[in-house]
């Protein structure tokens, strides 16, 4: 009760709102409670830059965003921090197989930096057309070296990693006890690795036990010198790492997928808290996939997937995915599917045309209606409710319907703010509107055709769209007998 008291407190005093949200750790929904409100230290797993990341993966990113954007909504002021594995991560989570820079380095014929800042700037690019905000800056693990082998050093000294010829390990069954439980999986090891075939360098304690720094590896291409040896970290510890050196030793938030559960993310616990004697993590946060029809993962493992530059010949822009990643829940599978995105892409395009005709009849106007705030309330109990973006996305377009309703387009303070957590252009929209010049062919068509319009010729005007079409332009007749006109974006 006290505790539940201090943090009134602190809400009166920050000014920030009740957020609820589902807790790996507790498996429940849990109100959410930072360390030092309204400060949100918030660290995402990133992008491993071997390949271009598949709408799969970008469905995570969608996940962090909108997750960052309903905490700010809330009143929080989130510290973000995203890292990159640029070294380190193999084809198999287990340390197997080969590092998947230099897999596709090899493959391409380039250096494996090289292919680190190829995929990282389509990275960003793909994530800018989402309008995902990334961290200021991206923690790219090849920059930092020094403090992993800073934290190893912890792990070792307090008993919990040895050193061998093939490299430094962590010592799993002796951090997990006699029970062999895991605290985010709830798994043991053997329920864990069941079925799994475990391969293993013969001097290490377990095969268990993953690396922590690799040590004789002649032919791999990225390596520094340790205190043990020329070598390279493993991927669990850089998450580790980085974290700490930005954000603390323990963090409010952690995010990443649900296949992170049982090894990457039971690993980061594990070196993190037996290095630090400290709580890792408070609330871990987890996303589920995006599937194919049958159910499967889309991954890069299964050799094709889709990814965003594809979309555009099918007409769905890319903030109609993003639209469609806001239609389920960010912990329940979301099937990929033609009709799905189709009606994201419709519903994307009403809520622009609401935009391009109504924001500046609204600004004239002034304040909101009253009416608007039945729905800015619930707008923000959605998000405020573990993250019910499709309950969210909803109320914004019933807020547009009930507009048009009542004839009253009084609305564009709330579908501002709604906006600044779907983030989907809508002041884009409003202001292209505003702003659009038409060369002078294109203002002819426009002129001829609204006259057409007016007398009632609508096979005139039928031949006029088609004249504005094959320019290059939209044209949407818009229910209330208005008509957009614009430039196809590409």
């Amino acid at each position: 009760m006290e505790e539940q008291d201090k943090l009134e407190q602190a809400r009166h005093l920050v000014q920030v709102k009740p957020f609820h949200i589902f807790n790996s750790l507790s498996r429940s929904v849990e109100e959410f409670t930072p360390i030092a409100p309204p400060r949100v230290s918030l660290y995402s797993c990133g992008p491993t830059v071997y390949l271009a990341q598949h709408l799969g993966n970008l469905r995570a990113y969608v996940f962090v965003d909108v997750l960052r954007r309903a905490l700010e909504l809330n009143g929080y002021k989130v510290a973000h921090v995203m890292n990159v594995t640029d070294v380190g991560h193999m084809t198999s989570d287990q340390d197997a197989g080969e590092d998947k820079i230099e897999k596709t380095a090899r493959a391409e014929g380039i250096e494996p930096i090289e292919v680190a800042d190829k995929y990282l700037a389509r990275f960003e690019h793909d994530c800018g057309l989402l309008n995902v905000k990334l961290p200021l800056s991206l923690c790219r693990a090849t920059e930092h070296i020094t403090e992993m082998i800073a934290l190893i050093e912890r792990i070792i000294a307090a008993g919990y990693a040895y050193v061998t010829v093939s490299g430094v390990y962590f010592d799993v069954e002796k951090w997990r006890g006699s029970s062999r439980m895991g605290r985010l999986s709830r798994q043991s090891l053997d329920e864990q690795f069941a079925g799994q075939r475990l391969d293993h360098s013969a001097d290490k304690r377990s095969p268990h036990d993953f690396a922590l720094w690799v040590l004789n590896q002649p032919h791999h291409l990225m390596q520094w010198q340790s205190p043990w040896g020329r070598g390279y970290p493993g991927w669990h510890i850089e998450c580790s790492a980085m974290s700490m050196r930005y954000l603390g030793e323990t963090i409010d938030i952690h995010t990443g997928g649900i296949d992170h559960i049982p090894i990457h993310h039971e690993n980061e616990i594990a070196q993190s808290e037996s290095a630090t004697g400290r709580r890792f993590v408070r609330y871990f946060i987890h996303n589920a996939f995006l599937v194919s029809k049958g159910g499967a993962k889309i991954s890069k493992s299964a050799g094709s997937f889709p990814l965003l530059e594809e979309l555009g010949p099918a007409g769905i822009q890319p903030l109609a995915f993003r639209l469609f990643c806001l239609g389920a829940k960010y912990r329940s599978e979301l099937i990929f599917n033609d009709e799905g995105l189709h009606a994201a892409q419709r519903n994307l395009e009403y809520l622009w045309e609401f935009a391009r005709n109504s924001a500046e009849e609204a600004a004239r106007s002034g304040d909101d209606s009253p009416w608007t705030a039945a729905y800015r309330e619930r707008f923000e109990e959605a998000l405020s409710n573990d993250l019910n973006t499709p309950q969210a996305l909803a109320t914004a377009l019933e807020l547009v319907a009930e507009a048009y309703r009542r004839n009253d387009r009084r609305v564009w303070g709330a579908l501002r703010g709604f906006d600044s957590v779907l983030a989907l252009d809508l002041e884009r929209a409003a202001s292209e509107s505003r702003k659009t010049e038409f060369p002078a062919e294109v203002a002819r068509l426009i002129a001829e055709r609204t006259e057409a319009r007016k007398a009632r010729e609508f096979k005139r005007a039928d031949e006029l769209r088609l004249g504005l079409e094959a320019l290059g332009y939209e044209v949407k007749d818009n229910r209330d007998g208005t008509t957009t006109y614009q430039q196809r974006r590409m």
